[in-house]
């Protein structure tokens, strides 16, 4: 089920271990999240922490941005050459996580094809 305006609380621990993440509810006021005093525990061996961080473009030049993000290509690849991107600074799906390890993997791959493409082809030496 899909969950909004969650506040984490502490994570849950069992024999030493994450074991998963209470969270408490909030509601929108005044067009302000407040609490409700309402909690629950997601369950989970792993829990990744994103924190919230401002992008400055300052000093990048031509770097085509669109509501504060950095706009790419299906491949990651920002309006500069050689330059790719991903993660939180670009504009992208609603679940961050799986977003930014998606947008990591395809950048990689198109990274790999740009090198690949300008590496001299090897010769045998006999």
């Amino acid at each position: 089920p899909t969950r909004h305006w969650l506040q984490p609380k502490r994570i849950a621990v069992k024999d030493g271990k994450v074991a998963g993440i209470e969270l408490e509810y909030t509601a929108l006021e005044d067009g302000k999240l407040t609490t409700t005093g309402e909690t629950g525990i997601i369950a989970a061996e792993q829990i990744f922490k994103a924190i919230g961080q401002t992008f400055q473009a300052s000093g990048l030049g031509a770097l085509q941005m669109e509501s504060g993000r950095i706009v790419v290509d299906a491949a990651g690849r920002t309006s500069l050459a050689k330059i790719w991107a991903g993660g939180d600074c670009v504009l992208g799906g609603e679940d961050l996580t799986v977003s930014a390890v998606a947008m990591g993997r395809d950048c990689a791959e198109s990274i790999n094809q740009a090198l690949a493409a300008d590496a001299p082809l090897a010769s045998a030496v006999a």
